[in-house]
């Protein structure tokens, strides 16, 4: 019996629904619940795990958990410790469950979940509190008592503040001695998780968790997180989603060089900057090497940047979903690939939404490892820029220049590839080798990703109307006009959580923050605008509900938290909390709890008046804003 190497049925019986896994390599194309047959095919796309767990990534146990509806969600089986090593638990499940004579596995959903019950323990029961650690700690910090004029707003963040204290948590002594029983990957340090169904710190939310620990001056607390993300570096040969096994084949957005920046800016600490800056090279052609793809425009080719994760298996995290998602395709090398661009989407961080669907409708149809984002490659750029700048601060001129130099090309290749003279980046379709574009009164067209450049500065210096002119070709969207912020798309009722009516702390922060750093008076109080209601409705929603969310419905002038996807909406909530104490930094100064009654259902910046604002604050600029 191979155990990874086996198809599964559903078969009815009266009211017991029994599962049989069977060897036998008989034709189940078209069932509902096949698993991908993992020997070897004619179709040239071997099998990829996500781990070599056959606990946690692959495996009879995993399927039939999965397909025997023990849980309603996915990751709670994943996450839960085995009492026993790995090979021990899984010949306990083949003494018990299969039959040697026919090579079936038969059981019923009782059976089951009381042998599953009687092997695992419950999730999360491999991590310590850490408040004992929280090295610095003061209850009101200085930045936050003198940066925030509102007094209630000051009181919120310090509540804000207080919450690190929840969501720090420490690798416990029994993972860190036997991590063969777990499926969390031991990090030397506390770090602090997103809260509620996220028992694991994740990459690119950890960006803004070092945000909010430098407003709370929590500032080792964010070097050791750091560190968590360096050893993960060390042990892997990049960052993975996040700190469980099932997480090793995929990334998520570049963020660990920005992270570095933003801690040596707040801290000048240049031994640590030293200590990890080849950790940052070592990241960076991480992406060079395993996610780049050339793009030929007029007989030049660009290297550009797409997500793109080797494995074609169902994640073990979201498993029903994937199977789910797969069941009406009808071989195995149109499943595999499906689900290679699930787990490509995964590592994007934005799973799902529509603009990664080629009918911008239907989750079977999506094609993310066809799309080159222009979020993800404004990132590497701004990584690019990092770089440069941070390795001559460590004394490392000859690697400064080295990303000076790819920093150089790369804004040319930016341009050539993602700038549409209507005012925007787009993505770029490999496969229609094109632009995604749309024009602005098209409500498939935006996405908060066309901001990302201007977060991420990555356009020329001399380029000074490109700001503005994103502006307005957002502001001509609508996606300034909702009440508590900007929504992830202008789709509705696609029911995936990156799509309308949900807005995202992640995405809200990138266009304020990218609005704010311009040149441009226009966008910078269209930044305060928009933080105005990210702000201000998450203190709504905080007073009414007595938590932070990871999503909020932006849409409602009564704001609440999100929906959609593939799980209830999550409180906490780790980088919600960045972002608020973030904003507070900027605009604490200017913004008041009897902001709440000012109408904001409309953009607050007329474009109308772009001409005449222009030249009262801009004076000698002008000639090159004006329409």
């Amino acid at each position: 019996m191979h155990t990874n190497s086996y198809y599964i049925k559903r078969v009815m019986c009266a009211s017991v629904t029994t599962l049989t896994f069977s060897t036998k390599t008989e034709n189940l194309i078209g069932k509902p619940y096949q698993i991908v047959n993992t020997e070897e095919e004619d179709d040239g796309d071997p099998v990829v795990n996500v781990c070599d767990s056959q606990i946690y990534c692959q495996g009879p146990i995993l399927a039939a958990a999965n397909l025997f509806g023990l849980y309603n969600d996915s990751k709670d089986y994943v996450d839960q410790p085995l009492k026993d090593y790995p090979n021990i638990t899984l010949k306990s499940f083949n003494d018990t469950f299969l039959d040697p004579q026919t090579g079936l596995y038969n059981y019923t959903n009782v059976t089951l979940k009381s042998w599953i019950d009687a092997h695992f323990l419950p999730p999360g029961d491999e991590l310590d509190n850490c408040t004992e650690i929280l090295i610095g700690w003061t209850d009101k910090p200085e930045k936050l008592s003198s940066r925030i004029a509102d007094p209630e707003l000051r009181e919120w963040a310090f509540k804000l503040h207080g919450i690190w204290k929840e969501l720090c948590k420490k690798i416990s002594a029994n993972v860190a001695n036997h991590s063969e029983l777990h499926s969390l990957i031991p990090v030397p340090n506390e770090f602090i998780i997103p809260g509620g169904r996220f028992r694991e710190f994740y990459y690119w939310d950890t960006y803004w968790v070092i945000k909010g620990l430098l407003a709370s001056e929590l500032y080792k607390t964010a070097e050791n997180v750091i560190l968590n993300l360096v050893s993960m570096l060390h042990k892997l040969g990049f960052v993975p989603n996040g700190g469980r096994v099932y997480y090793e084949k995929r990334s998520q957005p570049p963020f660990l060089i920005p992270m570095v920046y933003e801690y040596y800016e707040n801290t000048g600490n240049k031994t640590f900057l030293q200590m990890v800056l080849n950790d940052l090279d070592t990241e960076f052609n991480f992406w060079q090497t395993n996610r780049s793809v050339v793009v030929n425009i007029n007989g030049t080719d660009h290297t550009v940047y797409r997500y793109n994760t080797p494995s074609n298996v169902p994640r073990p995290e979201s498993y029903k979903e994937d199977l789910a998602t797969a069941k009406n395709f009808t071989s195995n090398a149109a499943r595999k690939q499906l689900w290679r661009n699930l787990a490509s989407t995964a590592e994007s961080g934005l799973d799902f939404s529509t603009r990664w669907f080629k009918d911008h409708l239907t989750l079977s149809t999506i094609e993310t490892t066809n799309i080159v984002p222009v979020d993800l490659n404004a990132l590497l750029c701004w990584n690019m820029n990092l770089m440069e700048y941070l390795a001559n601060e460590a004394g490392n001129t000859s690697m400064s220049a080295h990303y000076h130099y790819l920093r150089s090309n790369f804004t040319n290749t930016f341009d050539t590839i993602f700038y549409n003279q209507e005012g925007a980046w787009f993505d770029y379709h490999l496969e229609n080798k094109a632009q995604r574009y749309c024009a602005a009164n098209d409500t498939s067209c935006f996405y908060p990703a066309i901001a990302v450049p201007l977060f991420a500065s990555c356009y020329r210096d001399v380029d000074l109307r490109k700001p503005e002119k994103l502006f307005l070709f957002i502001n001509n969207t609508g996606a300034f006009n909702y009440a508590g912020g900007v929504p992830a798309s202008l789709i509705q009722n696609s029911n995936e959580q990156w799509d309308f009516p949900n807005g995202w702390p992640t995405l809200n922060h990138m266009i304020i923050e990218g609005l704010r750093k311009s040149e441009n008076p226009i966008a910078q109080e269209q930044a305060f605008q928009i933080a105005r209601k990210w702000v201000l409705s998450n203190y709504r929603v905080f007073n009414a509900t007595g938590h932070m969310w990871e999503k909020y419905d932006v849409i409602d002038p009564l704001p609440h938290p999100g929906s959609g996807g593939e799980y209830v909406v999550q409180d906490g909530f780790g980088w919600t909390n960045g972002v608020i104490l973030d904003l507070l930094m900027h605009y604490g100064d200017r913004l008041f709890i009897n902001d709440c009654t000012k109408d904001s259902t409309s953009s607050d910046v007329d474009a109308s008046n772009i001409n005449l604002i222009l030249v009262l604050f801009m004076g000698t600029f002008v000639v090159y804003f004006k329409l």
